[in-house]
């Protein structure tokens, strides 16, 4: 069994007030009826002259259960898209880009959303794109989120909202009530301070989902009520002889936390809910029994003496067990104990 390596545990924000209990949670219904004639063939977007001569397209809303044809976006092959609301058209047009430097991939159209999933965080929720099969409303049930490279959804999470590049869509989620004041103001005292947001290693809860690189340490930022705590595991790094730290292994997954109790410690597991790339040892002198990951098992990794899951004590003395600990008591414990093994 190979036992975690943490690192470093930050508390990048002062504490205050946590949020109160209120959250808006959707529901997209299968069953709305939708208002789009079947006689239109392509939707007609709204759209509004820029200083520059350049048409702006302007989107009528958010919210899932209200999308008109109008809303139909299509991002395909483009690195940057401009987005204006109909209901808030003042301020700065917020710039949505996919990922790093790389343009959104082929067949990229649809919808953009609001998506809060139940049983979330206080600060969780997102724009998410929804990728359908045509411009229709009625198409939405059916498509898929747009994911990363790495099988997470793009998205962009509340304390990005916040930042002053996105603000008029802040002012959309408040306007349309899928938000609320006192989120995104706890989001922006709470992440000031942070640099650059990866929103796919932002952990609110034990049963979210992030996606894990068995080619390097596992870096997540974990939100507490009042501070950001980070924490570094590395369940796969080696020690060479020279003490340098290296990562003889490939391969990518989505992970969630797994908690399970042993001789009454809080355990937490690597549970693998999808696997992105196979797993693979990239070093041929490395001798140890490679464990295949398998989609709805616990992570092992390596076999030494039994095959053994990865874990983490998170009442042990590390910092990064502390950060967990935050992770774990914010938690609902209905939704650990539906998840313990």
């Amino acid at each position: 069994m190979f036992l975690l390596r943490p690192l470093a545990v930050r508390a990048l924000a002062p504490r205050f007030a946590s949020l109160p209990a209120r959250s808006a949670t959707l529901a997209y219904s299968s069953n709305a009826p939708s208002t789009v004639p079947d006689s239109l063939s392509k939707p007609r977007n709204r759209r509004l002259g820029r200083p520059d001569g350049r048409p702006q397209l302007l989107l009528s809303t958010l919210n899932p259960t209200l999308l008109q044809t109008e809303d139909y976006l299509d991002l395909s092959g483009m690195k940057t898209r401009n987005i204006g609301f109909t209901h808030t058209p003042t301020g700065p047009n917020p710039c949505i880009h996919y990922w790093g430097k790389g343009a959104f991939p082929d067949d990229c159209a649809g919808f953009l959303y609001y998506y809060r999933e139940s049983g979330a965080a206080p600060l969780e929720g997102g724009i998410r794109f929804r990728r359908t099969r045509d411009h229709r409303p009625s198409s939405f049930p059916g498509g898929h989120d747009l994911l990363l490279p790495s099988g997470a959804p793009w998205e962009l999470i509340l304390p990005q909202v916040m930042r002053p590049s996105y603000r008029r869509l802040a002012d959309q989620l408040l306007h349309e009530n899928l938000a609320t004041t006192a989120q995104l103001d706890l989001c922006h005292r709470i992440f000031t301070s942070m640099g650059r947001i990866s929103a796919p290693l932002i952990v609110f809860r034990h049963t979210q989902t992030f996606p894990v690189n068995f080619g390097g340490p596992l870096r997540l930022t974990v939100v507490g009520s009042s501070a950001l705590h980070s924490a570094t595991l590395e369940p796969l790094s080696q020690r060479a002889s020279n003490s340098v730290k290296r990562f003889p292994f490939a391969g990518s997954v989505i992970a969630r936390f797994e908690p399970s109790a042993e001789d009454g410690r809080r355990i937490l597991h690597l549970h693998i809910v999808k696997i992105i790339t196979p797993f693979v040892c990239t070093d041929d002198k490395y001798k140890a029994r490679v464990v295949q990951p398998e989609e709805g098992q616990l992570f092992i990794g390596v076999s030494r003496g039994g095959d053994r899951p990865w874990e983490i004590d998170i009442d042990g003395p590390s910092r990064a067990a502390a950060a967990l600990r935050v992770l774990w008591d914010a938690t609902d414990p209905s939704a650990l104990r539906n998840l313990a093994i």
